[in-house]
């Protein structure tokens, strides 16, 4: 480097250290692999091919480097790299080809947004350059073809951060930047494009690496004291509380600690079961029955009530790291004590708190309020098991009857997910087990089942979801990832030959006398139906379709026997008459 006549050494910026690195990937992926991080989730193009040498040079001479894992498709490698996030809490990469692969992700982008899903995705840039003047520079048609005016605007807003890698310079910089971000909470997704140049900048000297130890992401806080000592006051002295939980098993240790709230207080807990919140069965496992509650806590919950809610008196408490939903451009929901808070850490702060308020008079009701919760679950589950009688002989398949089957084979070392559908938790399962689908994006639980896998080889892993569900996630790119890389999971089609949910809104709408009722609901039929299980064996897995509910359980037993054996699988339940 020359100036004013003197030729001046590369400076090494403060916290960087000089590594030899020969071209820009190399210098990325060192940077990445300096996180931890173990999957690099592939979707190659002609500008991000670079990093399948780098992978393969970096393994070759010993040095720590992630798997490099081919997709087939873009939105199962967004959502493999979120189920690999859900179970580790570690920020993994999907590379994505240009404009393209970051549209054809799709889907992916609001389902890992809305979960917090804290990754990064870094996609490949049509080049700067035209005529050679940089390595990179512009050699294919494509590269004309696909430039856009602003590529990050087709996912900014979807994800916390978004920024192009303009220089190798500064290269690892950036990528310290995007994993701190990533996994700050609320985490969630990162979009970096590269341009080629960057990835193939020549190094001439030591490039500037630096470590993730000097970019720790932020934690969300333990919650306002005296917020908390009110809102500890108020569940104390409160007559008919309610819990209304989503979110929080995110964090698994949080479970234990909203159980014994429940307990000491003998609050009832209404969970929506995206997470393992609270165990099934749990004498305060209760519906939430708004209308007579006189104070709701709201932990991690974007959609605490659709419709009728709470009665106007009543106080609302929010734990959330976003206690407000500034990523939902109207919530619109009435809170009274918002606290931004980890609620896994808040809520024993709570608890702590609630037993100094508690007197011999709100004793005296807690304890009335247990024997009334522990009757009412009592009464709740002998109504089940009838219902399970019923389905454990219905025909068609009865969803219940599906659901309680894997309930029976699930244990402690089982991982459910699910899309709509759901499967549902299991009476075993232990926190940190349940990741089903957060928001309206159907497909995703079977390509972030092979994730999970992926983090937890020694899980049993079983998802599910709708035909529909199915179709969406792109079967055959879901199988032969799951294939390839020996990370078998079960996954269970609940087959109804039809978009249920859509049919059910016309059907509210105009009813069976309508015109469309009349010819059939003609936009949510999906009949004929695809034979899953001969997509299944097309693909090397094992298959299996069934629609008599006294051969379920045996179906199971043997698609779970080839996923323990190293084979994926699909079990094709019919719930309609054929």
């Amino acid at each position: 480097m020359k100036e004013r006549g003197f030729i001046m050494k590369r400076k090494v910026p403060p916290f960087a250290t000089a590594t030899e690195c020969s071209e820009g990937h190399e210098l990325i992926l060192q940077s990445i692999a300096a996180n931890g991080v173990r999957k690099i989730f592939f979707c190659g193009g002609t500008d991000n091919f670079y990093f399948m040498e780098s992978v393969a040079r970096f393994r070759a001479a010993g040095l720590p480097v992630p798997d490099l894992v081919t997709v087939p498709h873009e939105s199962n490698a967004v959502y493999m790299n979120m189920g690999y996030f859900q179970w580790t809490g570690k920020p993994q990469v999907t590379m994505l080809h240009v404009d393209s692969g970051t549209i054809n992700a799709g889907a992916a982008w609001p389902e890992a947004w809305q979960a917090n899903a804290g990754i990064v995705v870094i996609a490949g840039r049509t080049p700067w350059t035209t005529a050679n003047e940089l390595p990179g520079s512009r050699s294919l048609h494509v590269h004309w073809q696909q430039e856009v005016y602003d590529q990050a605007a087709i996912v900014r807003q979807y994800t916390k951060w978004d920024y192009e890698i303009r220089t190798v310079e500064n290269a690892s910089l950036v990528i310290q930047s995007a994993f701190r971000i990533a996994a700050s909470e609320p985490c969630g997704p990162v979009y970096l494009t590269l341009p080629r140049e960057v990835a193939a900048a020549r190094l001439q000297a030591g490039a500037p690496l630096y470590q993730p130890a000097d970019f720790q992401p932020a934690l969300a806080p333990q919650g306002d004291a005296e917020a908390l000592r009110e809102a500890a006051r108020l569940l104390v002295e409160a007559a008919n509380p309610v819990i209304l939980v989503k979110s929080m098993g995110r964090h698994p240790e949080a479970v234990p600690a909203l159980v014994e709230l429940a307990e000491t207080l003998s609050i009832p807990v209404a969970s929506t079961d995206v997470y393992m919140n609270f165990p099934m069965q749990h004498w305060a496992r209760s519906e939430p029955d708004l209308r007579n509650r006189d104070v709701v806590l709201i932990v991690d919950h974007n959609v605490p009530w659709v419709g009728e809610g709470p009665q106007k008196t009543a106080k609302i408490i929010s734990l959330d790291a976003d206690p407000v939903r500034l990523k939902q451009p109207l919530w619109g929901y009435p809170v009274h004590i918002p606290i931004t808070c980890d609620s896994s850490r808040a809520i024993p702060l709570l608890t702590r708190m609630a037993e100094e308020f508690i007197s011999s008079r709100t004793k005296k009701m807690i304890d009335e309020r247990r024997l009334a919760l522990q009757a009412a679950k009592k009464a709740a589950d002998a109504r089940r098991r009838v219902e399970i009688e019923k389905a454990r002989a219905a025909y068609p398949l009865s969803p219940l009857w599906i659901r309680e089957c894997v309930n029976q084979i699930s244990d402690e070392n089982t991982v459910l997910l699910w899309d709509i559908a759901a499967i549902g938790q299991g009476d075993r399962t232990p926190p940190g087990h349940v990741f089903a689908q957060y928001s309206a994006n159907l497909g995703n639980s079977w390509p972030r089942a092979i994730g999970i896998k992926m983090a937890a080889p020694e899980k049993t892993v079983i998802a599910s979801g709708g035909d529909g569900c199915a179709i969406f996630s792109n079967p055959e790119a879901a199988l032969w990832t799951s294939r390839r890389y020996a990370a078998p999971v079960l996954y269970i089609v609940n087959n109804n030959h039809r978009y249920r949910a859509v049919e059910e809104n016309l059907d509210e709408y105009g009813g069976p006398e309508s015109c469309a009722g009349k010819s059939g609901f003609n936009g949510s039929s999906l009949s004929p139906s695809p034979d899953f299980a001969m997509i299944a064996a097309a693909m090397g897995a094992y298959g299996e379709k069934v629609m008599e509910p006294e051969t379920l359980p045996a179906a199971l037993r043997r698609c779970i026997d080839a996923v323990l054996g190293g084979r994926p699988a699909v079990l094709d339940t019919v719930i309609v008459k054929e």
